[in-house]
C-alpha cells in the first residue's frame, strides 16, 4: 500500500522528467495585460513549459518573445515592427482591445468614456502590416476572440484586413454569456449604459443571460433563460470530429465570457461552432438582427496559410493551473473540470477545449 502511494505521488513528476525536450520559437502579442497574472496568455506559457517546449522569451525572465502592454510604472508598451517576427514558429495574438484605466479593475467599463481614458489601444498600423506579412508567408498563427473588435489604429479597415488574413469575416457583432446580468463586477458597465440610452429605461435584468452588441451601431440584444433561451448557455460544438486538431477536444461544452460573431470566408474552414438553443422568441430576436443561432467558434486555414482563429474567449485561466512538471496533470484536470464548472465558470471550457486544442497545435510546431 505504501509502495502504491509512493508511485502515485512520485510517478507523475518522474515521468515528466523523462519527456523529450523540444523547441519552438513562440511569439506572444497581448495588448491588454492588466496585471501580473497575464490571464489571457498564461495558459499558453504554462502548456509550453508542461510539454517541455523551450522558447527564448517564454521560459526566461526577459520579454524577448513578448510584445504588448506591461502594467506598472515607466514605459509600459513594447511594440513590434519590421523583422521582429522573422524567426517565429508560432505567432499567438492574444487580447488586443487595449487597456483603459478602469480595465485595471474590470474590462467591462472600457466604453464608458465619460469616466474613463485610454492607457493603451490595440495594434498600430506597422504591427498590423507585420502580422499580415507573417501570415501570408505561410507560417503558423493563432488569433483569439476580440481581435477584430479591438480599436486598432486604422479603425474598421484594419480589423477587416486582419480578419481576411485569418480567413474570417467579422459581422460587427460581439456576444457574451454572463452568470448574473445584474452583477456590476461581471457585466460591463457600458452594456447597461447602452441599454438605457437605447430604451430610456433602467437596466432590470437579473440572473444568467446572453447579450449581443453591434459596436458601430450600438444595437443591443439581451437573451434570458425561459424567455429567449431554451438552454441558458451557448455551447461549443465540434463540426469536424475527424480533423486531427479536434483530437481530445470536447463537444457540447458550455461557454462563458465573450465571443465574436464571425463567418468563414472562401479560404476558411470551420472546425467548431458556437450554438445557442433558442425559443421561438429568441430565434425571432436574432433573425431581426440578421444573426443565426449558430456561428463559427474555430476557423482555420491550411492551404497556403496556416492560421487558427478562436472566436470564443477560451484561453482565460479560470483557476490556479497547478505545477507544470507533472505528467498527466492536464488529463486529471480535464476529468475534474466538468464537476467544478458550476463553481468556477470556464473551468470545463479551458481544460476540455482550449488545452487539448493548444496541445495539438504545439505538437505540430515543436521539434
Amino acid at each position: 500500500m505504501i509502495f502504491i502511494l509512493i508511485v502515485l505521488i512520485a510517478g507523475p513528476p518522474v515521468a515528466w522528467k523523462f519527456q523529450k525536450n523540444r523547441t519552438a520559437r513562440i511569439t506572444i502579442v497581448d495588448e491588454s495585460v492588466i496585471d501580473e497574472k497575464r490571464s489571457s496568455h498564461s495558459g499558453l506559457v504554462w502548456m509550453a513549459e508542461h510539454m517541455k517546449i523551450g522558447s527564448t522569451g517564454l521560459n526566461a525572465s526577459g520579454p524577448d518573445d513578448y510584445y504588448g502592454y506591461f502594467p506598472g510604472p515607466g514605459e509600459n508598451i513594447r511594440p513590434f515592427g519590421r523583422g521582429d517576427l522573422e524567426n517565429t514558429d508560432l505567432l499567438y495574438l492574444a487580447d488586443a482591445y487595449g487597456v483603459w484605466r478602469s480595465s485595471m479593475e474590470q474590462f467591462g467599463v472600457m466604453r464608458d468614456k465619460d469616466r474613463d481614458e485610454w492607457l493603451h489601444s490595440g495594434l498600430n498600423i506597422a504591427e498590423i502590416e507585420e502580422v499580415i506579412d507573417y501570415i501570408e508567408s505561410g507560417r503558423k498563427a493563432i488569433g483569439e476572440a476580440l481581435l477584430f473588435s479591438a480599436e486598432h489604429e486604422g479603425g474598421r479597415r484594419s480589423s477587416r484586413r486582419l480578419a481576411e488574413a485569418f480567413g474570417v469575416e467579422w459581422t460587427g457583432w460581439i456576444g457574451g454569456w454572463f452568470k448574473d446580468l445584474n452583477n456590476i463586477n461581471e457585466l460591463p458597465f457600458w452594456v447597461r449604459a447602452m441599454h438605457e440610452r437605447n430604451t430610456g429605461q433602467l437596466w432590470s435584468y437579473r440572473g444568467p443571460g446572453v447579450i449581443f452588441v453591434k459596436l458601430e451601431t450600438s444595437e443591443l440584444i439581451v437573451l434570458t433563460p425561459g424567455i429567449e433561451l431554451r438552454e441558458p448557455r451557448p455551447e461549443f460544438v465540434i463540426s469536424r470530429r475527424e480533423d486531427a486538431l479536434a483530437i481530445g477536444v470536447d463537444s457540447g461544452v458550455p461557454l462563458w465570457g465573450w465571443f465574436e460573431v464571425v463567418d468563414a470566408d472562401l479560404n476558411g474552414e470551420v472546425l467548431a461552432l458556437i450554438r445557442l438553443m433558442l425559443t421561438s422568441a429568441g430565434e425571432h430576436a436574432l433573425e431581426e438582427a440578421g444573426l443565426s443561432p449558430s456561428f463559427p467558434a474555430v476557423v482555420m486555414q491550411r492551404v497556403e496559410r496556416d492560421t487558427y482563429y478562436l472566436a470564443a474567449d477560451l484561453s482565460r485561466v479560470p483557476t490556479w493551473l497547478g505545477p507544470t512538471q507533472v505528467r498527466w496533470i492536464t488529463d486529471i484536470r480535464a476529468q475534474v473540470a466538468p464537476l467544478l464548472n458550476k463553481i468556477v465558470s470556464g473551468e470545463h471550457a479551458f481544460w476540455r477545449i482550449y488545452i487539448p486544442f493548444l496541445k495539438n497545435i504545439l505538437n505540430d510546431v515543436a521539434h
